[in-house]
């Protein structure tokens, strides 16, 4: 450390050991940073030529006092936002302790090429005036905390800027379709939305943790950088962290976060998507000694949370799109807050975006493939695009139904349960019902598929079998794992006889 203070001593105050968190040894004095890690320590000249008591006080006070001054308004913004249980952790909130280059793990992303891999150069994408600014922005914080290098690789990934939902604002996006193309896939899986979803019933108590800076507290595996490089113009620059876009981040980091807290997923009261963490109990009690545990896990681990994103202690919570309520599952209102303005689509591509977009809250539409048949149709390949008054009608019925935000039980297999299976002449249809405690039955999700057009020829008895054959497959784990035999309803009596 070098410090234009003569012979003078300096105080390294409390803020500073924590903002920058070194390794110290009492017994031998030293103190040791994080890897590649720049530490900017301010230059005070001048001030100690008068040797007055208090003045040297003043001076050696200076940069903790200013320090202390800047951490001051982020302490008082967490102690009101998180509840006071959580107080001893809340430097796990703050966001400048993130910016830490990560350690070497046993999870290090490693990018495998496949052997015929040839490697590739990019072009050079030029810039506006605020993307070169931005560029700058980036890579100059980048750089300064180790996120990002200087390279000299023989390949390049383009970069460039989209832009975010904010007005004006910018997102950098490196392009790795090429790489992504000649690396050897992780077949690690992610987790079943719908399952993670399954193992919240009973819960009364939520909580859901958000990790600052997701993909980046993962480092590149050493030897990998270069071939995650990319281009701009102020030269070639390659990552030592994980960056969005490289095609086994999602897998690498899931595991990650698995292999974290692997004992608190199989204690059965923590469930992880990726960067997103949720915490459910019975009662706050548990809840309170569980969310504990939980947060020491993390500060051991130098794992830190966007507090912005996080809630504690709440009957109700948006998780994976879903909201989630004790005993129920609803959409999102947010997601679902553009489909009363949505316009009908005037291309083939536009058709693709509704649809997509809405497949994801399927299971809460009865009918859902019948419904979209003439939107479906539209998507043919040969076929000319043409908006007729079945589309509009198909169109503004799936609007009605999803503004009319259903609400979903969660499967419970302590209960009976109760299957409606339905064909037409274009698809099959049914429902998973329960027993609610008001003593009416409730929707636990529906099912609906399409006929192929070999299916489209089957005998009437035929499509009827098939519809509950398709009902019985896509629920099966919640039937056979049930105390009571499920109950097949269908409008089809010559179905007894078979």
């Amino acid at each position: 450390m070098i410090s234009g203070i003569g012979d003078e001593d300096m105080i390294l105050g409390l803020p500073w050991l924590r903002y920058h968190n070194p390794v110290i040894d009492w017994e031998t004095g030293e103190i040791q940073f994080q890897p590649r890690r720049r530490i900017q320590i301010k230059r005070f000249k001048g001030v100690l030529d008068n040797f007055e008591p208090e003045v040297l006080i003043g001076a050696k006070t200076t940069a903790s006092q200013e320090m202390a001054h800047q951490h001051q308004p982020v302490k008082k913004e967490i102690e009101e936002l998180i509840p006071s249980y959580l107080l001893g952790y809340r430097d796990c909130f703050e966001k400048g302790k993130v910016e830490r280059f990560p350690l070497t793990r046993t999870y290090d992303h490693a990018i495998d090429l496949k052997p015929d891999f040839i490697p590739r150069n990019c072009k050079l994408y030029p810039l506006s005036p605020i993307e070169q600014e931005e560029q700058d922005k980036f890579l100059k914080e980048n750089l300064w905390k180790g996120y990002i290098r200087k390279s000299k690789s023989p390949m390049a990934s383009p970069f460039f800027f989209v832009a975010k939902k904010e007005k004006g604002a910018l997102r950098p996006t490196q392009d790795y379709r090429e790489l992504n193309k000649g690396t050897v896939k992780n077949a690690y899986p992610l987790p079943l939305i719908s399952e993670l979803l399954d193992k919240l019933k009973g819960a009364m108590v939520f909580t859901k943790l958000d990790l600052r800076n997701g993909y980046n507290n993962v480092r590149i595996k050493d030897g990998d950088q270069w071939k995650a490089t990319f281009k701009t113009n102020r030269g070639l620059f390659e990552p030592t962290v994980m960056f969005f876009g490289l095609s086994n981040s999602p897998t690498t980091f899931q595991a990650f976060m698995n292999g974290i807290l692997s004992d608190f997923i199989d204690e059965g009261w923590c469930v992880v998507y990726i960067d997103d963490i949720l915490i459910f109990s019975k009662d706050q009690a548990k809840h309170k000694e569980r969310t504990e545990r939980l947060m020491r896990r993390l500060k051991r681990h130098n794992l830190f949370l966007k507090l912005e994103k996080c809630e504690f202690d709440v009957t109700e919570v948006v998780f994976l799109g879903m909201v989630i309520r004790p005993g129920y599952i609803a959409m999102d209102p947010v997601k679902l807050a553009g489909i009363a303005d949505w316009e009908p689509p005037q291309t083939v591509k536009g058709v693709r975006a509704f649809l997509g977009f809405r497949n994801f809250y399927r299971k809460f539409i009865g009918r859902y493939a019948h419904l979209t048949r003439p939107l479906n149709d539209l998507l043919q390949k040969n076929r000319k695009f043409n908006w007729t008054t079945q589309c509009q009608l198909a169109f503004d019925l799936l609007k009605m139904k999803f503004l009319s935000e259903p609400i979903l039980v969660m499967p419970d297999v302590d209960k009976p349960f109760v299957i409606e299976a339905d064909a037409s002449k274009w698809a099959t249809g049914a429902v998973l019902r329960q027993k609610g405690t008001d003593g009416e039955w409730h929707s636990c999700g529906y099912l609906s598929k399409s006929f192929s057009p070999t299916e489209r020829n089957y005998e009437i008895y035929d499509r009827e079998l098939l519809a509950i054959y398709r009902a019985l497959m896509e629920w099966c784990h919640y039937l056979m794992g049930g105390k009571f035999k499920a109950v097949v309803l269908s409008d089809h009596k010559n179905l007894t006889y078979f």
